[in-house]
């Protein structure tokens, strides 16, 4: 297949390439020894609009040009690993409300993904069950207006920095996939019974935030549930093929 780059990609792709020269490429080997969330970078690309690429402009994006986005990605790469993930979980963090947020949803929560103003996650994984939904065993309860969220994920990339994650849950135990649901955990880090513990140790790309999440009775509006119950197999296949 050839892909030929229009102008606005070739010129997104030079500043990102420079960025990640000047800024990024400096600091490399310092957030791998270390293992520390890079927040420096977080800000650099606030500063740069680099938040912006997955998204729509009808929420404050610039393109939502998978080909755009990967760009950027790969120039950051080259530089620095930890740097990329950020923007590319970023993308994955708010793909679920892309593919199947309501109107309000998308209104609501999308510009700040958008700008940086908020980081992103996507809980799927869990221990022992890894993305097997027959396996899931975090629970999703409804009552009334709202749900009441108990489990666990792992491997969760951005998951003990992230303001807003998709977590899937089962609503109904007793199916497979048709069981899976999707719901958006708003300022997950201050919410009572979310818990969030970094994994330290990895071999490689240290300063990416690499979790495991405990939810313990976490509760949800319903507001903030992601397309219909039982929908959410369906959803994160969906992410996963866009995002891979």
């Amino acid at each position: 297949m050839d892909i030929r780059l229009n102008e606005e990609q070739l010129m997104i792709r030079q500043t990102v390439r420079d960025l990640a020269r000047d800024k990024i490429a400096p600091r490399a080997a310092e957030i791998d020894a270390t293992g520390e969330f890079p927040w420096d970078v977080v800000d650099l690309f606030r500063q740069q609009d680099l938040f912006a690429l997955p998204f729509p402009p009808e929420y404050g994006g610039l393109s939502g040009s998978a080909l755009t986005l990967n760009v950027a990605i790969e120039e950051l790469a080259k530089a620095c690993a930890t740097s990329a993930l950020i923007l590319a979980v970023q993308a994955l963090g708010g793909y679920p409300l892309m593919i199947a947020g309501t109107p309000e949803q998308k209104q609501r929560l999308l510009p700040d993904l958008a700008s940086g103003r908020k980081l992103s996650a996507y809980a799927l994984s869990e221990p022992g069950a890894g993305s097997d939904p027959a396996g899931m065993l975090t629970r999703a309860e409804r009552h009334n207006d709202e749900y009441v969220i108990t489990g666990s994920k792992i491997w969760i990339t951005d998951g003990g920095v992230a303001d807003t994650i998709t977590v899937f849950a089962k609503t109904d135990p007793g199916q497979r996939s048709g069981g899976v649901s999707a719901f958006i955990i708003e300022d997950a880090q201050k919410l009572r019974g979310f818990k969030a513990n970094t994994i330290h140790g990895k071999l490689g790309i240290r300063g990416s935030n690499t979790a495991e999440l405990h939810l313990d009775e976490v509760v949800v509006p319903a507001a903030n549930r992601i397309g219909e119950e039982g929908d959410g197999f369906r959803i994160a296949m969906r992410v996963l093929d866009r995002s891979r």
